[in-house]
Order: C-alpha cells, then sequence, then structure tokens
C-alpha cells in the first residue's frame, strides 16, 4: 500500500526568499539547514522547522547554480557562473575556492581546462567525490587535507582528479564542435552517474568501472606508506551508454527515479520522457504548454512532480505517466484564491532526499516547502457541489476456477451524496494505487439532501434516504450488472436519518417521525417491479422514542437493534421476538399499527445527558458505541452496562464509525480532524471505567466538519466526507508491532498529550513532542543493567562475597573509588526500590435518573440541516 501514500502538505511558505529567481537547493540533515543559491550570488541558510534565516553566504560573483552538501564529511559545496567552485564549512566559512577546471592533477602539469561558467554539480557518498558541470565539460574533484589523505583533521582543499571525456576523448557534451551547458548530474546508490545537457544528450558512466589500468605507486621515504598519485582521466569512470537527441530540444531538467531505477528529463520540447539504467527511452509524455522547468521526484509517494511555468506543479505516476493532479491539490476556496494562485508560476521544483520533502521556487521570488504527512489524506475526490453527508462502497471479490486460482479482477464502487441531492458513483483509477478514483456516473432522484446510505449485497443495491422522507435503492452498475429500475420506499412522514442492515436483506430505517420500520428488499425487486412502485414495510413501531430519532444499527451476535435519539438515550429492540399490533395511546407511548409486526423492546442506554447522534455496534470488542452531543463516546457492553467514556477534542462530534479488523473507534469532529482510537482495558486501575480509548492516529486535511467515515478493509482506507464538498481517502490504521511497538506507543502517548494540551490553535508540533525520548530497556527494571548488576555490577569479572565487602570499601580510599561507590548506591537504590504507586483516587460514580426519557418534541423545530 506504500503506493498510496500521497499526503504532501505544504508545511512552509517564504515569501522574498532571494531577490532573484531560486536556482539551487541542498540539506544538511545534522543541523536541518536548507541552503538556497540564487540569481543574487547570494547563498542562505534556512532552518527547516522554523524557515528562519540563519544566514548569507556572498563569495560568489554572479549566479548560483549548483549546491550540493556532503553528509560524510559535513561540508557544502557551491559553483556559479562566475567560474569558481566554492568549499564551506558547516557554518558558513569558506574552506577553499578554485576556478573551474582549476590545476587538473590528471595532466601532469598545472594547465587550464575550459573555462568558464559551471552550472551544476553533485556530491558521490559511494566514491566520495565531487563532481561539477561546466560548458561541455565535467570534472571530478577530491576533498584532500594538506597531507594528501582525504578528510583527515588537517587542512583540508579542493583538488581536481580529472576531467571526463567521452568514447572520442572529447568533452561528453558538445553540439557540432561547440561545448554545451552541462544542465544536471545524478547520481543513484549504485554509483551510476547520468549527465545531461543542452546538447539534448544522455551519457552513462560507472564511477565503480575504469576504463585504463591503475596508476602505479610511488615511493615514499622509509618508514611511510606508498602513496598513489591521483587517478589519470581514463582512470575515473567509465562512459558505459551514450544516447544523443534524447529530446528535441535542450534538456531542461532532470531527476531520478530510485523505486525503478530511472532517469526522468523534460525538454524544451515540452515533453517529459523517462529512461531506464542503460539509457534507453521507457515511456514519454507530451502535452505541456511550456517548457518543462522543474522535476521532482517524491519517493515517499512515488510520484513524480512537473512543473512548466504553471501555478500549480503536475503530479504523475511514473510507472503509468498517468496525471493523478487533481487526486492530491485541494480545489482554491474561493475566486480571491484563485487569482492569487494564478499570480505564482512554479519554476524549479527540487527533492530533499534526506526528508522526502519538496521545494518549489516561484517568479515571485517565494520558496515554497511541501512535507510528506503519513497521517494525510492520500487522495481528494472532487465532484460534489455542496455539503457531502454519506458514502457506501460495494466489493467483490475476485472469481475463482476450478482450482481455487482467482479468475479476473475483483471490482469495487463507491457511492457519495450530500446536500446537492445527486448520488455520485466512483471507481478506482489505478490498479497500481488503490486510493484513486474516478467519476463515473451521477443518479438524480432525491428531493433534497441525502443524509444517510448503505450497500445490500444480498439484492446488489445500494440505498439512500434523506430529507424527502424516502429511502431509495440503486442497482449497482456494471458491465456484468442485470438492467434494473431504481425503486423507493415511502412510507415514512418526515426526514429519514439513519439505515441499517438485519441479516442479509432486511433494512432498518429511522425517522424524525418517531417510528422504527423494517423493510424486505428483496421483494423491491421483484420481476416486473417498475421505477417508482410502492413498497410496504414488514415491521413499524410508532413513538419509538419521545424524540427525533437520529441513528440505528444492528447487532447480529445479539439479535438487537439499536436506535439513538435525541431523548439522550438508545434503546435495544429483540429481532427475534415479535409483537402484534396494538392500539393508539393518547399520552404518545409506542405502539403497532394494526395490520403490522413490531419488535420488543430489550432494553435501554442511559448515561448520555444530550442528545445521541450515533450508534455503532463493534463486533471485534462485542461492545455498543455512542456518540453525543455532549461531546462524548461511550462503550456499553452486552448488558447494556456503561463501561467507557471519553471526551475528544475538537469542539463536538460529527461523525462515528468503526475499524472493522481492529476494533478502533473514529471519530470526526468539528474542527475538521479524523481521530482513531484503539480501545484496550485499563489495567493501571487509575480510570473510572473498565475501558479506555487511546490515540493512536490523527487524520487532517479537511476544511470543515467531517461528516461521514466510511472504512474499507480490502483496501485498508478510510474514506471521509466532509462539508467542504471533497472526499478524501486515508490510509487505514495498522498498529505496529515487534521492535517498533514501544516507539509507536511513545508516539501515540505524544499525540494524546498534544490533543489533551490543545488551545485551539494552529501549532506545529515540535521535534521533541513527535518523537519522545524513550527509557531504554537495558535501564528498565528487568533489563540487561539490572541483570549484571545482579551479577556482581557493571564490570565485575566474579561475584564479591560479603566478608570481602569491608575489604572492597577500604581499598576504594582515593576520592575516584569513593565517587563510584556513591554513584553504585544511588544507582541500586533508584533500580531495586521503586517509590511506592500512590493508590487511585476514584470519584463516586453518579447514576442516571431512571424512566421514560420523554422529552417533548413540540418545542423544537426542524433546521433545514441535521446538525450532529
Amino acid at each position: 500500500l506504500a503506493a498510496a501514500r500521497m499526503a504532501l502538505e505544504i508545511r512552509r511558505s517564504i515569501p522574498h526568499a532571494h531577490g532573484g529567481a531560486i536556482l539551487c537547493v541542498a540539506y544538511n540533515p545534522y543541523a536541518r539547514h536548507i541552503f538556497t543559491g540564487g540569481q543574487d550570488s547570494l547563498i542562505k541558510c534556512w532552518q527547516s522547522e522554523s524557515g528562519e534565516l540563519v544566514r548569507s553566504l556572498s563569495e560568489h560573483a554572479g549566479w548560483v547554480t549548483g549546491l550540493a552538501f556532503a553528509n560524510e564529511i559535513r561540508s557544502l559545496f557551491s559553483c556559479g557562473i562566475d567560474g569558481q567552485l566554492i568549499a564551506w564549512s558547516a557554518k558558513g566559512d569558506v574552506v577553499d575556492t578554485q576556478r573551474a577546471g582549476g590545476k587538473d592533477a590528471s595532466a601532469g602539469e598545472a594547465r587550464r581546462s575550459q573555462s568558464g561558467p559551471l552550472h551544476c554539480l553533485a556530491w558521490d557518498s559511494r566514491r566520495q567525490r565531487l563532481l561539477v558541470g561546466g560548458n561541455g565539460s565535467i570534472w571530478v574533484y577530491a576533498f584532500s587535507t594538506s597531507d594528501g589523505s582525504e578528510y583527515s583533521g588537517g587542512k583540508r582543499s579542493l583538488q581536481l582528479l580529472g576531467e571526463l571525456r567521452d568514447e572520442r576523448g572529447r568533452a561528453p557534451h558538445s553540439s557540432r564542435g561547440m561545448a554545451e551547458p552541462v544542465r544536471g548530474i545524478v547520481i543513484d546508490e549504485m554509483g551510476k552517474v547520468f549527465t545531461v545537457g543542452y546538447d539534448r544528450a544522455l551519457r552513462v558512466w560507472d564511477s565503480a568501472r575504469t576504463e585504463g589500468p591503475p596508476a602505479a605507486a610511488v615511493d615514499e621515504p622509509r618508514g611511510k606508506p606508498a602513496r598513489r598519485p591521483p587517478p589519470s582521466a581514463e582512470s575515473l569512470m567509465a562512459n558505459l551508454y551514450s544516447s544523443t537527441g534524447c529530446h528535441d530540444g535542450a534538456i531542461s531538467a532532470v531527476t531520478s527515479d530510485p523505486d525503478n531505477n530511472w532517469l526522468i528529463t523534460g525538454g524544451f520540447d515540452r515533453t517529459i520522457r523517462v529512461w531506464s539504467g542503460d539509457a534507453k527511452r521507457v515511456s514519454e509524455l507530451h502535452g505541456f504548454g511550456d517548457t518543462l522547468t522543474g522535476l521532482a521526484y517524491v519517493p515517499a509517494t512515488r510520484a513524480l512532480w512537473a512543473s512548466a511555468n504553471s501555478p500549480q506543479p503536475f503530479i504523475y505516476d511514473p510507472r503509468t505517466l498517468s496525471d493523478v493532479t487533481k487526486y492530491h491539490l485541494p480545489e482554491a476556496a474561493s475566486p480571491a484564491q484563485l487569482e492569487r494562485t494564478a499570480m505564482h508560476r512554479i519554476q524549479r521544483l527540487f527533492t530533499l532526499w534526506d526528508t522526502g520533502e519538496v521545494l518549489a521556487s516561484t517568479n515571485t521570488r517565494q520558496l515554497l516547502i511541501w512535507r510528506f504527512n503519513p497521517h494525510g489524506a492520500a487522495s481528494i475526490l472532487h465532484a460534489h457541489t455542496d455539503w457531502v453527508e454519506a458514502l457506501a462502497y460495494a466489493h467483490k471479490p475476485a472469481e475463482r476456477g476450478e482450482h481455487g486460482d482467482e479468475v479476473g479482477q475483483d471490482s469495487l464502487e463507491l457511492i457519495s451524496a450530500g446536500s446537492d441531492a445527486v448520488i455520485r458513483r466512483w471507481e478506482p483509477a489505478s490498479r497500481h494505487n488503490p486510493a484513486l478514483f474516478d467519476h463515473t456516473t451521477s443518479d438524480a432522484g432525491h428531493d433534497g439532501a441525502v443524509l444517510c446510505a448503505l450497500y445490500c449485497g444480498a439484492v446488489e443495491c445500494f440505498v439512500t434516504c434523506g430529507d424527502d422522507s424516502t429511502i431509495r435503492l440503486w442497482p449497482e452498475a456494471g458491465p456484468t450488472a442485470a438492467p434494473r429500475q431504481p425503486q423507493v420506499l415511502t412510507e415514512h412522514t418526515d426526514r429519514v436519518t439513519g439505515l441499517a442492515l438485519v441479516g442479509a436483506s432486511t433494512l432498518a430505517s429511522v425517522s424524525w417521525d418517531l417510528t422504527l420500520r423494517l423493510w424486505q428488499l428483496d421483494a423491491a425487486f421483484d420481476t416486473g417491479a417498475a421505477a417508482g412502485a410502492t413498497h410496504a414495510s414488514t415491521h413499524v413501531i410508532q413513538n419509538a422514542h419521545d424524540d427525533y430519532i437520529l441513528s440505528v444499527a444492528f447487532s447480529p451476535e445479539l439479535g438487537q437493534i439499536a436506535s439513538s435519539s435525541a431523548d439522550q438515550g438508545v434503546k435495544l429492540w429483540d429481532v427475534r421476538c415479535d409483537t402484534d399490533s396494538s392500539p393508539v395511546d393518547a399520552d404518545g407511548e409506542m405502539f403497532v399499527p394494526e395490520g403490522k409486526r413490531g419488535k420488543r423492546c430489550c432494553g435501554v442506554l442511559l448515561g448520555h445527558t444530550s442528545d445521541v447522534s450515533c450508534v455503532k455496534w463493534s463486533e471485534p470488542l462485542a461492545l455498543w458505541v455512542t456518540s453525543s452531543e455532549d461531546r462524548t463516546v461511550r462503550l456499553w457492553n452486552r448488558g447494556g452496562v456503561q463501561v467507557g467514556e471519553y471526551r475528544p477534542p475538537g469542539d463536538g462530534i460529527t461523525a462515528l464509525a468503526l475499524d472493522r479488523c481492529h476494533g478502533c473507534v473514529i471519530v470526526g469532529t468539528m474542527d475538521a480532524a479524523v481521530r482513531i482510537y484503539a480501545v484496550a482495558p485499563d489495567l493501571s486501575g487509575e480510570s473510572l471505567w473498565p475501558f479506555e480509548l487511546k490515540l493512536v492516529q490523527t487524520n487532517s486535511g479537511h476544511a470543515d466538519a467531517v461528516r461521514c467515515v466510511l472504512h474499507v478493509p480490502e483496501r485498508q482506507l478510510y474514506v471521509t466526507a466532509s462539508w467542504d464538498r471533497s472526499i478524501r481517502v486515508w490510509r487505514a490504521y495498522s498498529p505496529r508491532t515487534g521492535n517498533g511497538a514501544e516507539g509507536a506507543d511513545a508516539a501515540d502517548l505524544g499525540d494524546a498529550q498534544a490533543e489533551e494540551h490543545d488551545d485551539g490553535s494552529d501549532r506545529q508540533q515540535t521535534y521533541a513532542e513527535l518523537h519522545p525520548l524513550t527509557e531504554p530497556k537495558w535501564l528498565r527494571k528487568g533489563g540487561a543493567l539490572e541483570r549484571r548488576r545482579g551479577e556482581g555490577g557493571l564490570r565485575a569479572r566474579r561475584k564479591i562475597k560479603p566478608a570481602e565487602m569491608d575489604d572492597a570499601t577500604s581499598k576504594a580510599s582515593s576520592a575516584l573509588g569513593l565517587k563510584l561507590l556513591e554513584l553504585e548506591t544511588r544507582l541500586k537504590a533508584t533500580f531495586t526500590e521503586p517509590a511506592a504507586k500512590p493508590a487511585p483516587v476514584r470519584r463516586a460514580r453518579t447514576s442516571g435518573e431512571a424512566g421514560s426519557m420523554r422529552r417533548a418534541a413540540s418545542g423544537r423545530e426542524p433546521s433545514s440541516r441535521s446538525v450532529l
């Protein structure tokens, strides 16, 4: 599912970062500094987390065209059109400066190679060499000390090892006898070097192979090891492959795809082409409106970002070159935002391989930084013109042949609906990426907002309900589905707010008309049923609650239907026990109409202090889960006794769902976040309830309240619908096991603490909060330290007998010995005598008043939209 990780979000924007266009970037992972070079001849250092300017470096006399940071030696290298190659320390001090070509050690004498501007550079971490590209030429440098050994503690300097030559001994990038600028140098993990230039050529070099014999050792004075001279130009690296005429115009951008071992280039011919490691074309993409100015591959999302002087980057799947931009970028919120976006043009794109971040420079000298959010949306679906309220999906596994092998492919269909009264169908857009969906068709029929949806596999249809007091059945679409007409169920007299399947083909529905009804869906699609035909319910309970009924759920294990209401309660109905019709009660008590059957009320869940907006049955946990406008989520066991309670942050609960695989509780809130809670027994004894909810994941990205959450276990996805008119697809929560379990617990604790201290501000969590320190295993009770101490000390060779203790103490006459004994005593007290744990303070549990839960409905006026 790694291909579905597409959650890149803008983390920071730095306006007016340079006085001119930004041309190159580099990253120091140790200090978390971002270096940028631009047309203003400056190199600027930025703090990655805060975006603050740390320092500016001004040694170049022209455009800074290349930057590279060498992690192994913690040094920065830069080049520019002034022909200077400069080595910097991590603190910004100039270590060495050389002109292009400088002194060529491979020629045996000092000579000036082709002098001119430098256009790019790259650091080869495998061979620890620096490659610099100029006009047609590529030079190889080493970073050596004054005594000839590399990377020692002496004074460091740049040493020119030689110049790369093609198979004819000429500069590798030249066209018709004229040297062309080298546009880019890319080095992969295996030591292959790819160079491209304005001559439209692609050359592949192997730094692990040489074309000439190794140089002979030079004798040193006695007592010193033999020293080998710098390699010759022919022995630097072998030119493996060459491809000329790669584009119809000069190559203007280049990046690598390490996941597929591909090189990706863009040119002035407005095309993108993908190349294998042996310089053979794999695929190409046409149709851009301008020159390709930037390319960046994002390893965290396995996506290719491209810019062609466009307001937004284009995003592609490099394996198929399919456009997936619409799944990544949110729609503009207003015409003003569209106008502001149109003013910016993305010029260059860069990937920070150490962090996975994407940097972009614009024509307004702005620096944009995208960061991968592992809990962000994998894709964004846009089609609705108003609030999205309901989601449902249908999955059909692949058919199996005679020998049990799969024949064909499984299918998945998703529907969404909302306040625009349109049912929209979605199908997977890619077999490689399960998080991508394409909008296929739309169905109209409801005369108002659609509030709820589900799928009935027994009759192969989707079921929706809404404000128009109708329930509509939509046959499943597909090439193999039999053509059937949509059906309508019309007995409710007010908005229908909840649907649930009872068994294979029985539907339970609840409404603001205070009724609970059961329907047989298979009878609705009998042969000859016409569109719009009326169908009768089989069971009806009038006045099932004292106030509006808001939700319904079914427990197959208990054989019970649960209905939640604005009367602050949840009622349980036994589906195995029918009741006969009863006369109408003048006081408004529940009854069964004449000619109908009912169900017996077998229990009530009491405890909420406001409208119970949703009720769900958790099969993995065998618990009822409810949410309410009192901002709490509560857990109830089979007997209807409350066993858990939690108050999520977020200023109100707007959606509730359950993870069908792990039993997690998924909560959507008014703050546009989706939080996933793991349910576990309380082993600490500090909680009032036997079960506790522990925050394990937070997904954020919506711009308004989340109104519906859907779990798709077949694709390991969460799908959410929101009032921001969008649908977002997320990676489902997956518990981390093995060695990473403790780290996961620590991260979960950090998230929970951050939520508890959430003051509503848009505060970025610090690195310490996201990655809290954990106590090492060897320091814990029963760990390696305590076991070794039990053997007689950290460095004891044998166990000291009690009779020898006084002798050992007397020998510790020195100050160091006394200090060590004192430290040993303190450590022993720490690890062998833990402080007594204070007894938990339990507060008295308040019992709710028993009663009829009746609340007068006459004082409430239905609103146009139900806000949970």
